[in-house]
């Protein structure tokens, strides 16, 4: 045998083996196809919701539901307690509406009392009031202006509003302008006149 004819069988054999060889991995290749299109079409139809089943999700299990259930109790809950927050809230609101109108009308009074207009532009709200400023380190000695009372009744009178108010004695002697122990003296007094 010739050489070129022994390269011939070789050649041919080598082609037969590719071939086989090719065949072998398409038959292969189609086999997975067809199975991964089978675990792809089963998928799906895991996947796919139940037209059926419109309805509440009763196939849940007992603790998914009890849970759920639980939520919105919860949720009632918390919006109940926002609610009545919020009534409270405004109530609370009304209130202090009411309690600032009140005491703008204690200090108009004592403006009045005291002689000076109540919304005079070039004094503080403390100095319209007949109040001392809070840097000064004297008495406070605002005379009655055309009310003919003496300092210390309007002093006692001032004192006594700003109680009626709700202010504490350390504010009221600030505001005053006396000594704290001549403030709660004079509020430990009252009472007895």
């Amino acid at each position: 045998m010739s050489l070129f004819a022994q390269s011939q069988v070789l050649t041919g054999a080598i082609l037969a083996v590719l071939a086989l060889t090719t065949v072998m991995f398409l038959i292969r290749g189609q086999r997975s196809l067809r199975r991964q299109k089978k675990d792809d079409a089963a998928l799906l139809r895991n996947l796919k919701p139940d037209r059926t089943d419109r309805g509440h999700h009763l196939d849940a299990p007992g603790d998914v539901l009890r849970w759920e259930v639980q939520m919105h109790e919860t949720a009632r809950e918390l919006s109940a307690q926002l609610d009545s927050k919020m009534s409270a809230l405004q109530a609370l609101t009304a209130e202090a509406d009411r309690a600032a109108a009140r005491l703008e009308a204690a200090l108009a009074s004592v403006a009045q009392a005291s002689g000076a207009s109540p919304t005079s532009p070039q004094k503080p709200a403390n100095q319209a009031a007949g109040l001392r400023p809070r840097d000064d380190t004297g008495p406070a000695t605002a005379a009655a202006a055309g009310a003919g009372q003496p300092a210390s009744q309007e002093r006692r009178e001032r004192i006594y509003t700003l109680a009626d108010y709700g202010y504490d004695p350390a504010e009221i002697a600030r505001r005053v302008g006396s000594p704290i122990g001549e403030v709660e003296l004079i509020l430990g007094l009252r009472g007895k006149h």
